[in-house]
């Protein structure tokens, strides 16, 4: 059968490139990881849905300016694509299928929601590409022994485990959990219960109770748990959600007159808690892996350029595409080159700082020695919240008669 045959009959772009070039598709992209053209970085991402909300393009496009400016890889530039995943498992799926399939494409920075990530990571990493994953947090991403996935994100698990951590630090015994009834909340959920309770007799967690994605929010629907609570008298909540819902939660909860502070994962760091809780949110403690204001000189150095060129503060979801690229561009330069192979075995050896914190892998791609950092409401907008421990002092009052 003859090209053209097989192109009428089985539609794929695979047989183009092994019509065209010889070969397959790994075959052909080694082939073009030695030419001179621009390097091809795929980005897929929700991009009708989400991309006006976040300012990750910013981020992406930032990096590879600078990159390109700086030589690019040997001479070569970054180029970036940006399909579109629809926030769909389906079109995820189709998507990486074509990109594993497009010799053109060297490595991959993707997807945004976790259930639409590790499906498609599985293409990736049989087909040999690079996987660096900016926003997924579901430990089952690097849970398959895959050889090309790396995530400059941390897990739901280790997010859980560091709010409790500083729930012990601040000094509250007695906490609360509500989750979201998902795969991310019930991880959040867990990994804050072990942790908080792990050989420590001196805490417990009084209840623990769940809500539906969709469920109605309002103070009436939440009066059950809301007078539960108050009966038990909890130092801490720990809310494990999601805008907009969790902004809604605490309004209903500081409605029903409880001032318990409330501690939040990184789902909670956008400004949508703010608009949804209004003055409700103010003291919400969250996690997260950046901010403007915190004290390193690659945060500094980074927000300078940022709002030189783009006339605005950026974003964690920037900062997360910001070095993303960065450290897929390291990588290829350490290997110089950007084939896919000697790319992951690049990112494997990394020792880097970025904007977000410091790169080092294990050999599930999983971020080393990183920390959470965590903001605090205040005045209306989130705030970078300096370490604290027992009996401390910031912002010069003491850690007993400060709220969060």
């Amino acid at each position: 059968m003859n090209c053209r045959s097989l192109l009428g009959v089985i539609g794929v772009a695979w047989f183009a490139a092994a019509c065209t070039r010889g070969g397959s598709p790994s075959e052909a992209r080694a082939r073009v990881a030695t030419g001179a053209g621009d390097i091809v970085v795929a980005a897929p991402w929700p991009w009708e849905a989400r991309g006006g909300e976040l300012r990750y393009a910013q981020g992406l496009d930032l990096a590879v300016k600078e990159i390109n400016e700086t030589g690019g890889i040997d001479g070569r530039r970054i180029r970036l694509i940006r399909p579109d995943d629809r926030q769909s498992v389906n079109e995820g799926r189709l998507i990486a299928q074509r990109l594993a399939e497009d010799p053109e494409v060297m490595a991959v920075i993707g997807h945004l929601q976790s259930y639409v990530t590790v499906p498609a990571a599985a293409i990736y990493d049989l087909a040999g590409l690079p996987l660096v994953s900016p926003m997924s947090t579901s430990a089952e991403l690097t849970s398959r022994n895959y050889t090309r996935i790396f995530r400059v994100i941390l897990t739901d698990r280790m997010i859980g485990r560091q709010m409790a951590d500083y729930a012990i630090d601040r000094g509250y015994r007695r906490a609360v959990i509500y989750y979201v009834r998902n795969e991310y909340g019930r991880a959040l959920a867990n990994a804050f219960e072990e942790r908080y309770q792990q050989g420590n007799a001196e805490v417990e967690i009084l209840a623990r109770h769940s809500y539906d994605a969709g469920q109605d929010l309002s103070p009436h629907s939440l009066e059950p748990v809301l007078k539960a609570w108050a009966n038990l008298v909890p130092d801490a909540i720990f809310l494990a959600g999601e805008v907009p819902q969790a902004g809604r939660i605490i309004a209903a909860i500081r409605a029903a007159g409880m001032d318990t502070p409330v501690l939040g994962p990184d789902a909670m760091s956008s400004s949508t808690l703010i608009s949804e809780g209004g003055d409700a949110v103010e003291g919400t403690v969250v996690a997260s892996f950046f901010h403007p204001d915190e004290p390193r000189d690659e945060v500094s150095a980074f927000v300078t350029r940022f709002r030189a060129t783009y006339e605005v503060s950026p974003d964690l979801a920037s900062a997360l595409g910001y070095d993303a690229v960065w450290l897929l561009a390291r990588a290829m330069r350490v290997a110089r080159t950007p084939g896919p192979a000697d790319v992951s075995q690049a990112l494997r050896r990394t020792e880097w700082r970025g904007v977000t914190g410091d790169f080092r892998f294990d050999e599930q791609g999983e971020l080393l020695d990183r920390h959470i950092i965590r903001l605090v409401v205040r005045g209306g907008k989130f705030t970078y919240l300096q370490q604290a421990h027992p009996g401390s002092d910031v912002d010069g009052v003491p850690a007993r008669d400060r709220a969060p």
